[in-house]
């Protein structure tokens, strides 16, 4: 069945992929195993087709305006959220911040000739936001129990400032995903296929982020390929329907990974939450809990 999902998902990406082959087979355990070279050992194995997504364009963009004095070096937003972006002014040599908002554009230096380059970094969301107490309802609408399998601070992947308080939470591929809090889609990535433990995977996996009122973000990941319903710009409501899980990027298997986020002073960093259950009872989420969604799949 998980071949058949990987052969269905490819038929109506290939105007926006491009082309390419795998091998198929079966592990000694008798799971089934996609990779790009063939098995080491004598067994049947089949190839298929699969499709490498195209590289998105740019959301930060930096350019020259001229001016009667030079040039003014502005930075344009893309992102329906607003950025933090710092870098070291080459005129100065001083380490300078600055918020963009959502969808606009800032001044960042004036100079009398052109900066072809500048060394810089960014950030999703605002530094000064402040996060609310707020208890997070499920992040699935299955009424099936749904076992976590990786709490905060968790030994296998939940070690760094991005991940120590995520979730992982055991699912079905195909599971629908549901916003635990209104908001604005910011990031919206569906494209890829796949699944690893290698360090080839750390950035492949894809997600759907939502802003909310208090400037953090709810972040759902390893969702299924081509199965976001949502857009970027799109506002969901408590519940809305935003996609289907899988296990695409740096997985063992079919999970949802979960965390809120917020820019900490140009870096992401996940902030420990709580659910809130059906009976409206607040609870820290720990591994082998037992989680139940919304009463209507």
């Amino acid at each position: 069945m998980k071949g058949l999902w990987f052969l269905l998902l490819l038929a109506g990406c290939f105007t926006l992929c491009q082309a390419g082959q795998m091998y198929k087979y079966k592990d000694a355990n008798g799971n089934w195993v996609f990779s790009d070279k063939p098995p080491v050992t004598e067994q049947d194995f089949s190839t298929v087709q699969f499709i490498s997504p195209k590289k998105p364009s740019y959301k930060v963009q930096l350019y020259n305006v001229k001016n009667k004095q030079g040039y003014t070096l502005y930075a344009k937003n893309d992102f329906y959220a607003p950025i933090e972006v710092g870098f070291t002014s080459p005129i100065s040599q001083t380490l300078i911040s600055k918020v963009i908002p959502a969808r606009g554009r800032i001044a960042l230096l004036e100079s009398k000739t052109k900066i072809l380059s500048l060394d810089h970094r960014w950030a999703l969301g605002a530094p000064n936001s402040v996060a609310e107490n707020y208890q997070y309802h499920a992040p699935f609408s299955s009424p099936k129990g749904h076992r976590i399998t990786q709490g905060f601070n968790g030994k296998f992947s939940h070690t760094n400032d991005y991940n120590k308080y995520a979730v992982d939470i055991a699912m079905d591929v195909g599971t629908y995903l549901t916003a635990v809090r209104a908001g604005t889609v910011v990031w919206v990535k569906d494209d890829y296929h796949m699944s690893g433990t290698t360090n080839y995977f750390l950035d492949k996996a894809n997600v759907i982020k939502v802003l909310h009122d208090d400037g953090t973000f709810s972040s759902y990941a390893h969702i299924l390929m081509d199965t976001a319903i949502v857009k970027e710009g799109d506002k969901v409501a408590l519940g809305d329907k935003l996609a289907r899980s899988g296990s695409s990027g740096f997985s063992t298997g079919p999970h949802l990974h979960f965390s809120i986020i917020k820019n900490a002073g140009l870096k992401n960093i996940a902030i420990p939450f709580k659910f809130v259950d059906n009976k409206g009872t607040a609870f820290t989420p720990k591994r082998a809990m037992i989680m139940v969604g919304a009463s209507n799949p």
